[in-house]
């Protein structure tokens, strides 16, 4: 199986199995993935293009083909950089699994597809952290997954993780939609499970507490 080697260490993103292909091709559709007809693209800002490169290093070894990229400034002064991976079988599947009736809709059926990896990237892409306070002083950590979709999906995805991963999330109702969120304990069991795979540019979203 072939490595994706880092400057911090080694990577099994083994991008020649069919799982981990699937795996992690959901992990990006649940993540910054946008759809473009029966493909999807994704979009970043110019100052994560180091993890964009990543992702466009990654859908090239799935795809057996170049990644087209492309930057440009919007009128308010923002750089932007897209890649568009070319369509596979593969990629086609899932986008129709995802965007059933034209719809963006998460099932458990979906969800099973992914793997730790495609898991890391959909934390890289949707995930935060924020540190919480007492007495001007640092005691906790809250970790969110900002999914911002409806309750019943929320539910299904708390279900999955617990399930199948033993990793609890909470539902957070914020800006009228849901979102996930866990506490220090369970953040570091999940921050354990993903860190394997998380690209050194996204090192901070996972950093806690010094003990």
């Amino acid at each position: 199986m072939q490595r994706l080697v880092l400057r911090r260490k080694k990577i099994d993103y083994h991008v020649l199995s069919k799982v981990e292909q699937r795996g992690i091709l959901v992990g990006m559709l649940l993540g910054d993935g946008g759809r473009s007809k029966k493909n999807f693209f994704i979009q970043h800002s110019s100052k994560q293009e180091e993890y964009i490169l990543f992702k466009k290093y990654l859908l090239e070894e799935i795809t057996g083909k170049s990644v087209n990229i492309r930057r440009w400034d919007t009128k308010e002064g923002y750089s932007l950089i897209r890649i568009d991976p070319k369509l596979i079988p593969l990629t086609r599947i899932l986008v129709k699994k995802l965007y059933k009736a034209g719809t963006r809709t998460i099932t458990r059926k979906f969800l099973n597809l992914l793997t730790p990896q495609g898991i890391a990237i959909w934390f890289m892409d949707d995930g935060s952290k924020s540190f919480k306070k007492k007495n001007g002083k640092i005691h906790a950590v809250e970790i969110t997954l900002n999914t911002y979709i409806s309750k019943e999906e929320n539910e299904i995805v708390i279900s999955y993780f617990l399930e199948v991963w033993g990793i609890k999330w909470g539902l957070n109702k914020s800006k009228g939609s849901y979102r996930l969120r866990m506490g220090t304990q369970e953040g570091k069991k999940f921050f354990s499970f993903v860190s394997p795979y998380v690209h050194e540019s996204m090192l901070y979203k996972i950093k806690t507490l010094k003990t």
